[in-house]
């Protein structure tokens, strides 16, 4: 074997299952390329761009938050989210917009929950006004 066997999972799909000759991963602490007969390794990952080599070709995709595994010539890569750097790009955005949305329908219901707290203050004030009027016998 010329390389070692890789395997990038998410928990969506397997994105790459096969023989390569390098791979760098990103990691919280750098870039750590991988070769045949690497030392045992677990590390976690950052969103990043993830390479790896086939038949003298870098491949390119983009991974988020996860860890990785070296072990015995195989490298498994278990990320959030793994894809072409197009993709990514444009599930990013989609992402984006979903936060915005989720923000702006938080923002209105915090708006609807401070308006029903000034209803509440507004009716316990005039109830309790109301009731030093009442005698009761």
């Amino acid at each position: 074997m010329d390389g070692f066997y890789l395997e990038i999972i998410t928990p969506e799909k397997s994105f790459f299952e096969g023989t390569v000759e390098a791979a760098i991963c990103p990691t919280t602490n750098g870039d750590i390329e991988i070769l045949k007969g690497h030392q045992t390794l677990v590390a976690a990952l950052s969103e990043d761009k993830i390479e790896f080599k086939i038949n003298g070709e870098w491949k390119e995709a983009v991974v988020t938050h996860g860890f990785f595994e070296v072990r015995h010539n195989r490298v498994t890569v278990f990320a959030d989210y793994c894809d072409e750097l197009s993709d990514y790009k444009q599930a990013k955005l989609k992402r984006e917009e979903k936060i915005q949305e989720e923000r702006e329908l938080n923002r209105q219901r915090l708006l609807t929950v401070k308006k029903s707290n000034l209803s509440l203050s507004k009716y316990l004030i005039v109830s309790h006004k109301n009731r030093k009027s009442i005698n009761f016998k």
